[in-house]
């Protein structure tokens, strides 16, 4: 049984390697790998009840409203206004258009549930603004990009979402949980940012005034997290039922302020829907390869080795910690998720990992493969709209993975980072 689990996990990896569509590698070497464990005898019937079983779930819904949120906030022309807000707030400080795109693209990401998105959206106005104070080039890449990976922790999160649906966990109580995590790297990251880079000597300084303008400006962009976080905090409104919300929000306010119109609304539908898709085929497909783990008892072998190690707690989620790196070198995040959780998700309790910290975990290692030469598709991202070399954008982005893996460790050894603000809500999905 082992030797098939292996052989088919090597044939996988080689077929990302010949450049398979992920979800059809999936789905052809978990069939491959049930037919050896199984036989031919029914099969088609397994696959067709195990993908429908794993798309079957009014949770699933929440996906393409999160994504056609983001679409729509993008076409707003939005991001300006939250950047030149965040910019007054920090105007002060050393580095503080730095600063201010971290803060923007934290904003964004309460609204958004997407890195790409995020880093894309605000990267548009952030590489000129930042440019034009005298930052380089990569410098600035790489404080958009890690900027960028917020977008799958701050809540909603799309990550987590699905995170959710794997592990049945309740999807209000994950979204709450990223909420310290990601203040706090948030807090991390600019701190780092004003202690590495120069003052801006361009920037300058807003008064209380210009402020509360900048504000105003941005208000019906900022009143949106408070209504998601409002609607999932007090229990009001389901996470699926809240993404409608804030579909109508947008729509709403847009055409009030005639910064959307049916041309945009259909070209944010239409990419919406793209990214849907691809998303539920890696959920149907994962499926599958969940199914043959299964079968074939790779997650109780591993968790049952792992406890005869004797590595301990800091050996454990150091493991964890290196297989997430090197993994997201080479597969995008969703892809690794659904691979990695039901491998390592009976891993991670038997440690003693909460598993509401655990989904912190993995979103934390995603954001860290995100920005991860040669496959982190945000870098790829930033790389384009700034102009930027890649080489050096990968240089510059290595402390903010060094920052998030330290944020990996946090979480593990402090769960209450992620538990207790979710500990005070009602568990209800």
């Amino acid at each position: 049984m082992e030797f098939i689990a292996l052989g088919v996990i090597g044939l996988f990896l080689l077929a990302l390697a010949i450049g398979v569509p992920v979800y059809s590698a999936m789905g052809l070497c978990a069939a491959l790998g049930i037919y050896l464990v199984e036989g031919g005898v029914g099969l088609p019937n397994k696959m067709a009840v195990t993908i429908y079983g794993s798309l079957d779930s009014f949770v699933l819904l929440a996906i393409p409203l999160y994504i056609l949120a983001g679409t729509l906030l993008q076409e707003t022309g939005q991001s300006t206004k939250l950047f030149n807000f965040a910019a007054s707030l920090v105007s002060r400080l050393r580095g503080g258009l730095g600063v201010a795109t971290i803060l923007a693209c934290a904003l964004f990401s309460a609204v958004c549930g997407s890195s790409i998105a995020t880093a894309a959206t605000i990267g548009l106005v952030a590489v000129p603004a930042l440019a034009a104070n005298g930052y380089p080039s990569a410098r600035a890449g790489g404080l958009i990009a890690a900027g960028g990976t917020l977008g799958i922790l701050i809540p909603p999160s799309i990550a987590l979402l699905i995170y959710g649906v794997l592990t049945d966990q309740s999807i209000g109580a994950l979204f709450v949980a990223g909420v310290v995590p990601g203040i706090m790297l948030v807090a991390i990251m600019a701190l780092y940012t004003i202690a590495s880079n120069p003052k801006d000597p361009h920037q300058r300084h807003y008064t209380v005034g210009e402020v509360g303008r900048a504000a105003l400006d941005a208000l019906p962009v900022l009143l949106l997290p408070v209504l998601i976080f409002v609607g999932l905090y007090t229990g009001i409104a389901t996470a699926t039922e809240v993404a409608a919300i804030a579909v109508v929000y947008i729509v709403t306010v847009g055409l009030a302020m005639r910064t959307l119109d049916l041309r945009k609304i259909w070209r944010a539908g239409l990419s919406a829907a793209h990214s849907s898709v691809m998303i539920f085929m890696l959920i149907a497909f994962g499926a599958l390869m969940s199914y043959f783990f299964t079968i074939t008892g790779v997650p109780h072998r591993l968790t049952a080795a792992i406890a005869e190690s004797g590595l301990g707690f800091f050996g454990v989620v150091s493991l964890m910690v290196i297989f997430y790196v090197v993994l997201g070198t080479f597969l995008e995040e969703l892809s690794m998720m659904l691979i990695t959780i039901p491998i390592l998700y009976p891993v991670a309790m038997q440690a003693g990992i909460d598993p509401l910290a655990f989904g912190i975990f993995v979103v934390l290692a995603i954001q860290v493969a995100q920005i991860s030469p040669p496959v982190g598709l945000v870098l790829f991202a930033i790389a384009k709209i700034g102009s930027i070399p890649f080489d050096k954008l990968s240089r510059a982005i290595v402390p903010y993975c060094v920052l998030m893996i330290l944020m990996m460790y946090a979480v593990c050894y402090w769960q209450g980072i992620a538990t207790w603000l979710p500990r005070t809500m009602d568990y209800s999905r």
